[in-house]
């Protein structure tokens, strides 16, 4: 447990710190916003500076002129959404047999009708040999249960919650109405390039993209939000216009600021930003599916909205699919109070809380012993946890 009185002068600390921080970014931002401004005009040769360049900070695209700001129109009186979101529990090293469960929340909402919402969860116990021979069936050597990592799982709850974004917007497309599919974070799988094994890497990716497959065969907009994004491309285009060394850290830099900062000035309520071309290395095995992205100002902060290039540049009898996506997303922002209100619901349902857990445990090793088989065993750290003594 903490010791507060230990921490109250560190805290203090913190805090005066803090004040010097802040005046530090005011000129930091300052200095973007100019940025932008002088290099919007000729945007076009800032863009193609941008894609010669091979070294560096990841720098965004432009798609047109970088200052722009853009509205919309109100939501479409009657419109689909569907979401999705996951959670799982994972393998646990302190207890054997090990297995682990993905849990997949998905909701429909039918804006405008009278059809009925869809609020479910999709839960999937899995073991580890059994995603092991699915990603690993073209080896000439099994793969040992141990390599089904923390990792690999995040990886395959991320696939799942794509699968049942598209099962989902299938199921509840209806005809002469448009639709929207939503997921929550990022498209862009940059994390499985940390695996430290290229083929696993190459096959998860091969099998998300496979999923974004199947939104283009039928004509489905998809895209995610990003609450809070960390990203900060575009700052690194700026640096790029302003001549600035990659790793310059001095109090000059731009070094340092995200996107979001850059937007929470420029856009007003409602507005989003230009759209921007990722250039993330992981996106050259997307194939058709190159991911761009613009910033919206909701009802609370800046988000970042993703999806593929195909989306942002098609759309159907209802008009185009960036302007749907723009508005959409404002009214869900504004109905869940500054985040979008149907990625609140499926992360309600697919998330799996501490207790949930413990509960799983015990109905697993019942069945397990029902069933004649050796109950499960526990880390004497684990079962310490389990009967504290003191």
């Amino acid at each position: 447990m903490l010791d507060f009185t230990r921490l109250a002068g560190q805290i203090a600390e913190f805090a005066a710190s803090r004040v010097d921080e802040d005046r530090a970014h005011r000129g930091r931002l300052d200095r973007a916003h100019s940025a932008l401004e002088d290099g919007a005009p000729t945007w076009q040769a800032l863009r193609d500076r941008a894609q010669a360049e091979s070294r560096g900070p990841l720098r965004a695209i432009p798609t047109s002129r970088p200052d722009q700001c853009h509205g919309c129109e109100p939501r479409p009186a009657t419109v689909t959404v569907v979401a999705t979101d996951g959670s799982q529990i994972f393998p646990d090293r302190h207890v054997e047999p090990s297995c682990y469960v993905l849990n997949v929340g998905r909701i429909a909402f039918h804006y405008g009708t009278l059809d009925p919402p869809v609020i479910q969860a999709e839960p999937s116990l899995r073991f580890r040999q059994q995603d092991l021979e699915l990603l690993t069936e073209d080896d000439d050597a099994k793969a040992s249960p141990l390599d089904v990592t923390a990792e690999v799982v995040s990886a395959l709850r991320d696939e799942l919650e794509l699968s049942w974004l598209f099962e989902t917007a299938l199921e509840q497309r209806r005809s002469g109405r448009p639709i929207i599919a939503m997921a929550d974070g990022t498209l862009i799988r940059w994390m499985l390039r940390g695996m430290k094994n290229r083929r696993l890497e190459d096959r998860l990716l091969a099998r998300y993209v496979a999923e974004l497959d199947r939104f283009r065969e039928h004509g489905i907009p998809v895209c995610s939000y990003v609450s809070k994004p960390a990203n900060a491309e575009v700052v690194n285009l700026l640096r790029l216009h302003l001549d600035e060394d990659d790793w310059d850290t001095s109090p000059e830099s731009l070094r340092g600021l995200h996107d979001r900062h850059l937007f929470e000035k420029r856009l007003e309520v409602g507005r989003r930003s230009a759209v921007f071309l990722s250039r993330s290395e992981v996106l050259k095995v997307y194939g058709d599916h190159r991911i761009v992205a613009f910033y919206v100002h909701g009802c609370g902060e800046i988000g970042r909205v993703e999806m593929p290039e195909w989306v942002a540049e098609g759309g159907d009898e209802h008009g185009p699919w960036l302007d749907l996506i723009h508005s959409v997303v404002l009214d869900q922002c504004e109905k869940g109070g500054g985040y979008p209100i149907i990625l609140q619901e499926a992360h309600q349902r697919a998330v799996v809380k501490m207790q949930e857990k413990d509960v799983f445990h015990r109905i697993l090793a019942r069945q397990i012993r029902g069933a004649g088989a050796e109950a499960p065993t526990y880390s004497g750290k684990s079962a310490s946890k389990r009967t504290p003594r003191v």
